[in-house]
């Protein structure tokens, strides 16, 4: 098991297994485990950080004016596919289409 500080992650550039930019850390999600809590998975992508705003209605909107609920480059990245071993520097362990985007989650879906 890994222990990092979230503060070393967050906003940190995500590289792909190949070396290419696939976006920054915004969102990283996480659940209880008894007293701790355990990393799920890291939202990725230049506007990730807007996924949080579709909770409200008013979120939705502007979500939608800026056509951001579709948007593509936004990714959910499992906790076991990325290699934070170097927090300045996390890469993917798979193939970006391994990947979920976004819009595929439950709260971004019509």
């Amino acid at each position: 098991m890994i222990t990092v500080n979230l503060e070393h992650l967050a906003g940190r550039r995500v590289l792909s297994h190949r070396g290419k930019n696939v976006g920054y850390i915004e969102e990283i999600r996480a659940e209880r485990d008894g007293d701790d809590f355990v990393v799920t998975e890291f939202h990725v992508g230049v506007y990730a950080a807007f996924e949080r705003l579709s909770a409200s209605a008013i979120g939705v909107a502007v979500l939608d004016l800026f056509r951001l609920r579709r948007r593509d480059g936004l990714y959910r990245i499992p906790w076991d596919k990325l290699d934070i071993s170097d927090p300045a520097r996390p890469r993917l362990l798979c193939p970006m289409t391994e990947l979920s985007g976004m819009k595929d989650a439950p709260d971004l879906q019509e």
